[in-house]
């Protein structure tokens, strides 16, 4: 054989070959393409929700507050899931909250559950990408403690103080008198004093208040004094209020045997 026939037949076999890899390597992309997993639409990441605000480890508030989010990747390719966003297009992101052993309930941050018995509670809160796949959960517990209740109001009771008898004539240094008071409780139930004071109405002319001096009786929230329905009581020794005449270095004569003008007042509930 010439050698120009033998150069054309190399060409020949070269150019076969040549095909043949070329035809084998479309026929393993065809093959690759129909075997290769398909990705998701948008191909989004799962979202992991996370907790911005919490209540206190023993809250009192009646409806305990909690904000949440997610946050945004380092290189951006998912933006915060916050409520309200979604850039001008309806986003299909959004939360899911179970409180407790209930069910998942689609929710929005700030959240708010209302009318917790006391006691241990829990919330997990989960977000779902645009595929409709939910992210891993995120969950906080907390114990609801029962507010301090209010004080019960009381209504106040009307009644009525007054001097059992006249006071003796007062003696500047003369050791003090008691004031005998009788208590009389017009109310068709029983009351309780919790408050009594006694006051010199300003004095006679020249005589002063600052002439006297007065101790208040011993009736308080502690101590109080009950008197029945419809009936009075006259208050106990012990706890009577007293007078006495100070001796002062001045002319105090213009008190002599003159008349001490008291008041009374106090507090009594049913």
């Amino acid at each position: 054989m010439s050698p120009s026939r033998i150069a054309a037949g190399r060409g020949r076999w070269l150019r076969a070959v040549l095909a043949l890899a070329i035809a084998s390597a479309c026929l393993g992309a065809v093959a690759y393409a129909a075997i290769k997993p398909k990705r998701p639409a948008t191909g989004e990441r799962l979202l992991q929700a996370r907790f911005l605000e919490v209540p206190q480890a023993s809250s009192t508030a009646a409806e305990p507050q909690f904000k949440f989010h997610v946050p945004p990747r380092a290189h951006g390719d998912n933006p915060p899931l916050l409520p309200g966003s979604g850039g001008g297009r309806k986003s299909t992101r959004h939360f899911q909250c179970r409180l407790d052993n209930g069910v998942w309930e689609r929710c929005d941050s700030p959240y708010r559950p209302s009318g917790l018995a006391a006691g241990e509670h829990w919330l997990a809160v989960r977000a779902f990408n645009r595929d409709g796949r939910a992210g891993p959960a995120a969950s906080y517990s907390w114990r609801q403690v029962a507010p301090a209740s209010a004080p019960a109001e009381v209504d106040p009771k009307q009644f009525t103080i007054e001097a059992r008898e006249a006071l003796a004539d007062l003696y500047p240094g003369d050791p003090a008198q008691p004031v005998q008071l009788l208590i009389a409780n017009p109310n068709p139930e029983a009351i309780e004093v919790t408050d009594l004071t006694v006051a010199i109405a300003g004095g006679t002319p020249n005589c002063p208040a600052e002439n006297f001096e007065l101790t208040q009786p011993g009736v308080s929230p502690a101590a109080p004094l009950t008197v029945p329905a419809n009936g009075s009581i006259g208050l106990p020794a012990t706890a009577a209020p007293t007078i006495a005449m100070l001796n002062l270095p001045v002319n105090q004569d213009a008190c002599r045997g003159a008349e001490v003008p008291l008041l009374f007042s106090g507090e009594a509930h049913g």
